[in-house]
Order: C-alpha cells, then sequence, then structure tokens
C-alpha cells in the first residue's frame, strides 16, 4: 500500500512561488519520515508550482492508495482543488486531509466536499500507522482513534488521539529528504521542532487547540543529534527552532544549551519566546551554545490590545524582555499585529512608541486573521460577527478581521522603519564585553566593522572564533567571505578549506573554492 504525501500553495498556480512559500510543513516531513523508518511504501511531493497535467502524470506514475494532504487556512482552496483532481485521476484511492485546517474545521470540510474521504485530527503519526494498517487488513475504520469521517451517512469522529508518547521516539523529519519530489533539503532542513504545544492563550492563535497546553519536549540529546546530523549532511551551519516558546522550561532550555556546548555543535540558530519566558541566565547560556536571535510576539504596545489579544503581558514586561537579550548580546526580532477591530490611533501609536524604546533588529507585521480553532473565530461566531462557514465562502488566503487590515501593516512598517536597532559600534563593543566572549557576539561586531568599511577590525573580531574555537566553522566562513570579498583570495581558499575540514557538506564553500580555482 503506497502513500503520497504531498503539500501546494495557493499562490503557486498563479505564479512562480518564492523559496519560503514552499516550505513544507515540518509536521508532513515528520509523517514521512515516520513511513520510511517502518519500511512502508511512501512518497513526499512539494507540488508548489507544478501544474495540473505534472500533477496528473506523478499521480498516475506513483498510483498511491492513499493521498495525504496537508490543509492549512492559506491553502485550503488550492488543497480541495487538488483533491478533486486526485478524485478524477484516481477514483480510488483514499483522501485524507491532516493539519491545522483540517483538525479545526473537519466535520464542515466533509460536509461540503465529497471528493475528501478523511480528516485526521491534531497530531497524527500514530492515526496514520493505524489508518494504513486498517486498510491494509480490511479492519472498520471506526476503530481508528483520530479520525472524522462518514459512517452510514452521518459524520462521526472515531474518538480522541493520545498524544505521541515520547517525541524522542518520532525519526528526524530531514532523514528522507533527499527522495522526496521538487523539495529544497537545506532549505527545508533549515527549520526544525525541539517541542510541541504552548502554555499560552493567544485568541489568535490555533497552537494550544491542536497540540494542547502541555508543552512536551524532545530531549537535550535528541535535539543535539538531529543539529549534528544537519550540520553533517546538508552542511548546514544556521538553523531555526520554530517551538512556539522555545523557553518555556528554563531547565530544559539551559539542558539543551549545556548539551549543545560539550557535544561541540557549533552551529547558529534563531528561536521563538515570549517576553515573560526569559532571564538573564538563560539567555547567556543560549548566546554560548549559538543563538544569535530571538523572535518575541509582541503583536502591540497597547495595553487594551494585548489583553484583548489574550496576551496576559505588559508593554513594560516587552522592555525588560528586550534590554535582556540585548545585553546577552544577541539579536532582537519582533511579530505585530495590527488590523484589529477594536485597535484606534492612540493605540498604533503606543506600538510605534514600544517599538521606538526596544529597538528590534527584525520586525514583522501581520494583520489580524480569523482561524479555525482560535478564541478569535470562535467569539466572532458565537456572537454572529462571522458565519462558522466563512472559510468556505471566503477565496483570501488570510481571513481578515478588518478590511483595511493590510493598509494598517504598511502604515504601521512604514511609521516604525527609522526605530530599528541603530546600536552604535561603541555599545556593540561594551555588551561583548559585558557579555563575555562567544561567538555569536564576535560575529556581530565583526559584520557591524565590515558594513562601515573596516575590514581590519571586523578580521580581528572573526579571528577570536578561530583562535578561542577553531572548530568552529563560523569563525573560517566570516574570514573567508571577508577575504574573497577584498580580493585576499589565497587567504580565502585557506579559509574555505579549513572549513571544509570541519563541515565536508558546506555547499557554499565548496562552490565558493571552484569559483576561486577559476
Amino acid at each position: 500500500m503506497h502513500t503520497l504525501l504531498a503539500y501546494i500553495t495557493a499562490s503557486s498556480r498563479n505564479h512562480r512561488p518564492g523559496d519560503f512559500e514552499t516550505l513544507l510543513p515540518i509536521g508532513l516531513c515528520s509523517l514521512y519520515a515516520l513511513l520510511r523508518s517502518r519500511g512502508m511504501p511512501a512518497t513526499l511531493a512539494n507540488l508548489c508550482g507544478m501544474n495540473d497535467r505534472a500533477i496528473i502524470d506523478l499521480l498516475l506514475q506513483q498510483r498511491p492508495s492513499v493521498v495525504g494532504l496537508s490543509h492549512w487556512t492559506h491553502n485550503r482552496h488550492a488543497t480541495l482543488q487538488l483533491a478533486g483532481l486526485v478524485r478524477q485521476t484516481l477514483p480510488d484511492t483514499i483522501i485524507l486531509l491532516g493539519g491545522g485546517h483540517a483538525t479545526h474545521q473537519a466535520e464542515l470540510i466533509l460536509k461540503h466536499h465529497p471528493e475528501v474521504d478523511l480528516v485526521a485530527v491534531g497530531e497524527a503519526e500514530q492515526t496514520l500507522l493505524e489508518l494504513l494498517e486498517a486498510l491494509d487488513n480490511g479492519s472498520p475504520l471506526t476503530a481508528v482513534p483520530g479520525l472524522v469521517m462518514r459512517d452510514n451517512g452521518t459524520i462521526r469522529r472515531t474518538g480522541q488521539r493520545p498524544p505521541w508518547p515520547d517525541l524522542d521516539h518520532l525519526p528526524f523529519p530531514s532523514l528522507w529528504l533527499h527522495e522526496a519530489i521538487n523539495v529544497d533539503q537545506p532549505l527545508q532542513a533549515e527549520f526544525i521542532s525541539s517541542s510541541r504545544g504552548c502554555p499560552a492563550a493567544c485568541s489568535f492563535c490555533a497552537s494550544p487547540a491542536f497540540w494542547g497546553r502541555r508543552v512536551r519536549y524532545r530531549s537535550a540529546h535528541s535535539v543535539a543529534e538531529e543539529m549534528l546530523y544537519l550540520r553533517d549532511h546538508y552542511g548546514l551551519l544556521y538553523l531555526s527552532l520554530r517551538d512556539d516558546t522555545f523557553t518555556a522550561d528554563r531547565r530544559r532550555t539551559v539542558e539543551l544549551c549545556r548539551e549543545l556546548i560539550e557535544r561541540r555543535v557549533n552551529i547558529f540558530w534563531n528561536c521563538q519566546s515570549r517576553v515573560e519566558a526569559i532571564d538573564c541566565e538563560t539567555l547567556a547560556w543560549m548566546r554560548r551554545a549559538g543563538c544569535e536571535c530571538v523572535q518575541l510576539g509582541v503583536e502591540s504596545g497597547s495595553s487594551a490590545m494585548l489583553k484583548l489579544l489574550g496576551k496576559r503581558i505588559t508593554p513594560e514586561q516587552v522592555v525588560e524582555a528586550a534590554d535582556l537579550i540585548r545585553q546577552s548580546g544577541m539579536q532582537l526580532s519582533v511579530y505585530l499585529i495590527t488590523g484589529i477591530p477594536e485597535e484606534s490611533d492612540a493605540d498604533r501609536q503606543q506600538t510605534i512608541n514600544l517599538i521606538k524604546r526596544i529597538q528590534p533588529d527584525d520586525l514583522q507585521v501581520a494583520p489580524l486573521a480569523y482561524y479555525p480553532g482560535t478564541a478569535l473565530f470562535e467569539t466572532a461566531v458565537a456572537v454572529e460577527k462571522v458565519a462558522e462557514t466563512l472559510f468556505e465562502s471566503s477565496r483570501d488566503e488570510a481571513v481578515l478581521a478588518t478590511p483595511n487590515g493590510r493598509q494598517q501593516v504598511k502604515r504601521l512598517l512604514a511609521r516604525t522603519a527609522q526605530y530599528r536597532n541603530n546600536c552604535s559600534m561603541q555599545q556593540l563593543l561594551a555588551i561583548q564585553r559585558d557579555a563575555g566572549y562567544s561567538a555569536v557576539t564576535a560575529m556581530q561586531a565583526g559584520d557591524r566593522y565590515a558594513a562601515d568599511g573596516d575590514p581590519h577590525q571586523a578580521e580581528q573580531q572573526y579571528c577570536q572564533i578561530t583562535q578561542n574555537e577553531p572548530d568552529h566553522p563560523w569563525g573560517w566562513l566570516l574570514l573567508a567571505e571577508l577575504y574573497e570579498q577584498y580580493g585576499q583570495l589565497k587567504n580565502a581558499a585557506h579559509c574555505y578549506q579549513q572549513l571544509l575540514k570541519l563541515v565536508p557538506r558546506h555547499r557554499p564553500a565548496a562552490d565558493a573554492l571552484r569559483r576561486l580555482d577559476h
């Protein structure tokens, strides 16, 4: 029994999608890796950018018994169109939907879309295994927990699926990416997850309803093993940890950082956190372990809007957290939300004032949107502000809470542009002095010197890394790029060679050496 797991974006049918538009959900890669690890025939396909003819040819070539489609709010219509194409091409194939949107709209999907056979609710690894076993044995699907299905003319849920008991026993999602179709393997592998769940209760987020409020963690050993695998197999030196709140458990965060340091993983990474879930000691461990950027969900500078969004934080806590991250020598990135129906000009000004105070290195603004499984959407349905079938009737990828949400995003971005971090070199060196040596702080100071046109001082900063940690690939990479930029090609080649001794599969370094040879 062959299973095809596939993903498609709404925009991919209208234009050639960008790299990040076509990233597969980590969960879909996890399902694929699990099937492959059990010796079960499976294919993972990124269908973004493929026209109907190419998709039909793939279906006829693979002839899967089951097609699992990753179904989220932004790609809901494209996914259902794909389901229809699968049904026309392979009428007897079982079509299964999973993902956030499918989980929270399962009954409505099955009611309105006969081309869909089943919906897997929430975490789907064990559900998929048992489903395939039941189909193979001819057992009743009603005995498989975690499904929503049609049964004798009615739509029913088969029972609650307990969470996967030990996340360490799941294979790394990247293990079989080299056999996937139309997947940018190194880019896809950059994004990893070390936990599932979120302790927060933000009204605009469906994560707690999908994973549950209890956070489940992989062990420090497992996460370090995955990072080392990605470095050694794909040559990756930078990763993004996409946990909802990476620092939710301080003791676990420190344990993981210790593991990364002791095992000399030597990779830079970023993570997401909450302003009330960080402290000086934890941040110091994170910096030493290679964390170069912390992303905070700030959302607004207005206390009233924060309360409305269920954030349970204050603007002063945001300022304190931002200061801690700065003093620790890491970059600060923040997420904001605007286009809130109740948001006034005074609220937006408070957000601008907050950004002026914290001056993040990076700022991302999104319009408030409805998603199934969120308190925001459920409340709007309850007071009849929107219909339960909103996502069926709207053709927009994101269903905004206010019609002018995108205009508000543009205005807020324009009004905060001048307040991005303008940290002086003196401030950077003071942070480096107070925080102590780390590869992260040396990189940041060196990058600033290089940007200011002072290659000698940049070289000195980067050399701190190669002198203190000769087995750290970032020192050699930064020096190599600096030397190449300034025409010191022999020195650049030497540094690239040193880097490749440490990370033989680092593709940019190998490409650079070939370029220098010519």
